[in-house]
């Protein structure tokens, strides 16, 4: 007995991508990203750095 929620899908279907459409995607996501998550980054490599050196 197989008990299904309303609006869930029974069945996912699995995505394979050649590597020319998985890297257009990877492009597109990395352009998404913003100069606010540049800048996080960089202070946290900053801190991490600043604490090795401790």
């Amino acid at each position: 007995m197989e008990i299904t929620l309303k609006g869930q899908k029974q069945e996912e279907k699995q995505v394979t991508l050649t590597f020319s459409q998985w890297m257009l995607y990877t492009i597109k996501k990395h352009k998404k990203r913003t100069n606010t998550d540049a800048a996080v980054g960089l202070v946290v490599a900053g801190t991490l750095f600043f604490i090795t050196l401790m």
